[in-house]
């Protein structure tokens, strides 16, 4: 597991790019480890739905990979009307990025 301070390297890096503005880090059981949102408006009970949700969501895509034989799920991208959830899985935790096309449009 990372320390915290990595936790706060990760969260400090995806929160700099254009249009992000909520991360969350969730252990692979579903429990937010950290988040940070750029507005405030991301508040601890929004993580933990989005911690619960993704890694659900994260077991299914790996089962489906599994399934049809081709590797192992690293990362994937939710596109929404809104803007897009970036989804990526590390050793024991996931990290779960949301961007807002509306936020510093690239």
């Amino acid at each position: 597991m990372l320390s915290r301070s990595n936790f706060t390297q990760i969260l400090d890096s995806l929160m700099s790019h254009k249009g992000v503005y909520a991360v969350v880090i969730a252990s692979s059981e579903g429990f937010p480890l950290t988040f940070r949102s750029r507005d405030g408006t991301f508040s601890a009970t929004d993580a933990e739905k989005t911690a619960a949700l993704f890694s659900a969501l994260v077991g299914r895509a790996q089962n489906a990979v599994n399934q049809i034989g081709r590797g192992d799920v690293n990362f994937f991208t939710i596109d929404i009307t809104t803007g897009e959830i970036l989804v990526a899985l590390e050793d024991d935790y996931v990290v779960i990025a949301i961007r807002d096309k509306k936020i510093n449009p690239v």
